[in-house]
């Protein structure tokens, strides 16, 4: 008796289990917005310095990039990334099988600098407008970061390499995928990256699995002028 008593009692305690699994398992988790391209980019800047450009973008339910909107600035260095973040093509972010407008984060790293080797803590972002801080997905942010030049495994080359990072809820980088390759820059920055840490996105105050993307910008390299004699 008491050993069927038992069995009723484990076979209760599964099924219960089953039924809970069940019932999460039909809340399909939000599946964040992605970047489909990045065209070739043709115009350089010729800044000197170093500085990450962080930005909003809006995505709506058709992939559609709607609004760039600036939460860190760089001087000189943020009309650059803007203007090419718009070239950019987009697909929409997903909740219960469904499309729905979401925000993507996108941090535009420029690097003229010599290597210092020291991580560096970004200033405050930019407060969000306020129909931002009312949507229900809360993008992922950047708290730590270190400079491509600033990893063993640094090689300069001209150009853009951009890399989208799928975190998890806890806001630990997960998966690398190259959106724009440059060998050997493209080592060195995802090395680098390894060294990042991220604030998790959360959709109604919840953290979630999201994606940021991370683009690394080395410009031609222009000789210093001669000092006159």
């Amino acid at each position: 008796m008491k050993r069927l008593l038992l069995v009723m009692i484990v076979l209760g305690s599964a099924g219960a289990l089953t039924a809970q699994a069940s019932t999460l398992k039909a809340k399909p988790p939000f599946q964040p917005a992605e970047v489909r391209l990045v065209p070739e980019t043709s115009t350089w800047n010729t800044c000197v310095g170093a500085g990450t450009v962080v930005m909003d973008t809006l995505i709506t339910e058709t992939g559609e990039l709607k609004q760039v909107e600036v939460r860190r600035d760089v001087a000189c260095f943020t009309q650059f990334a803007v203007q090419n973040v718009k070239t950019w093509k987009f697909s929409p972010a997903t909740f219960a099988g469904k499309a729905v407008a979401s925000r993507v984060p996108v941090a535009v790293t420029f690097d003229t600098l010599p290597p210092s080797g020291e991580p560096v803590i970004p200033s405050p972002l930019i407060p969000q407008s306020a129909a931002a801080i009312q949507a229900e997905f809360q993008p992922a942010e950047v708290t730590r970061m270190l400079l491509p030049h600033s990893h063993p495994g640094y090689t300069r080359a001209e150009g853009m390499v951009v890399l989208e990072i799928t975190l998890s809820e806890k806001g630990e980088a997960e998966e690398f995928k190259v959106l724009r390759d440059l060998p050997p820059f493209t080592e060195g920055a995802r090395a680098a990256v390894g060294d990042w840490r991220f604030l998790p996105a959360t959709f109604n105050g919840r953290p979630v699995q999201s994606k940021i993307v991370l683009a690394f910008v080395s410009p031609p390299f222009v000789p210093p002028k001669p000092n006159p004699e």
